[in-house]
């Protein structure tokens, strides 16, 4: 009787409803061989969520110049630049053994994405359960859909910190989606190891690329300002090379911990009181990151 009450409480769930209790539904007797199907239904309804909250999406472009036969493969809106290819053909002479053009004598004007490589790094403890961690994975969704060539790494974090995403390393945003929410939600907020895991991300990232820690490199932390072991993580912070902290919540007395880690991380601070804000606030602050207008 039991399994039928629960097999008709599934039934009657709606993609929503298994995506915000997806860790109920699979840890329930019987269910364990639709724990697939569970996560693929989840992580569905969790990106028709995320691209509600987008309108046209517009990516961040740098320009440039040069010949045909050396723009770069991801080059878009390219332009013959007549005025320079007639005049580079006129006073180089670079034709005078052979007729016509060829891709070295045109030049052209055109645009690449400008990437810039980003840490998001996400409480997931008890706390974050149930709708919470279905709308934390509308806002992370939404960044990946926005952005989905750019250099972007993952940590979440409860008792320990976890890589969900390496930044060169590249996955559709359903499958970001799965490990998300597959991410098990512990009894304790290591707000210190997911600082931690932010800057060996970070380094490692900058050993992969043959430098340091990268200077351009920002992070963004989705916190509620609360840590339920280890330190004060706020000696970390100078650690970043730019900070961006989004305190969940209108809990106050965690409050100044979120100022100071923003203040020492050279970084900003965004409130988002309200959780279901919390999509559309974490797309405009990785926008403005990504395309050099981070708020101060």
């Amino acid at each position: 009787m039991a399994d039928e009450e629960q097999g008709f409480d599934l039934a009657s769930a709606s993609s929503w409803d298994v995506a915000t209790r997806y860790h109920d539904f699979k840890s329930r007797p019987g269910f364990a061989h639709l724990t697939k199907q569970l996560r693929q239904i989840s992580a569905h309804a969790v990106l028709k969520r995320a691209e509600a909250v987008l309108g046209s999406v517009v990516h961040p472009v740098l320009q440039g110049s040069g010949t045909l036969d050396a723009i770069p493969k991801d080059a878009t809106q390219v332009e013959i630049d007549l005025d320079e290819t007639l005049q580079n053909s006129i006073l180089g002479f670079r034709n005078a053994d052979r007729s016509g053009f060829s891709t070295r004598d045109i030049y052209v004007e055109f645009s690449t994405p400008r990437k810039k490589p980003l840490i998001l790094t996400v409480d997931t403890s008890l706390s974050m359960t149930g709708e919470k961690l279905a709308i934390t994975a509308v806002a992370l969704a939404v960044v990946l859909l926005q952005f989905p060539e750019d250099p972007l790494g993952i940590i979440a974090f409860e008792n320990v910190a976890r890589v969900l995403k390496r930044p060169d390393e590249v996955i559709s945003v359903a499958e970001l989606v799965e490990r998300f929410l597959d991410v098990p939600a512990q009894g304790y907020t290591h707000l210190e190891d997911g600082m931690r895991g932010a800057l060996k991300l970070m380094q490692k990232s900058g050993r992969r690329s043959g430098q340091g820690m990268p200077r351009n490199i920002s992070t963004v932390l989705v916190t509620d300002g609360k840590y339920t072991a280890g330190r004060d993580p706020a000696y970390l912070a100078p650690r970043f090379p730019h900070l961006v902290v989004m305190k969940m919540g209108r809990e106050k007395a965690s409050l100044q911990l979120c100022r100071d880690l923003a203040r020492l991380g050279r970084g900003s601070l965004r409130q988002v009181p309200e959780l279901e804000a919390l999509p559309a606030v974490m797309y405009g602050v990785v926008k403005d990151i990504l395309r050099g207008r981070a708020q101060t």
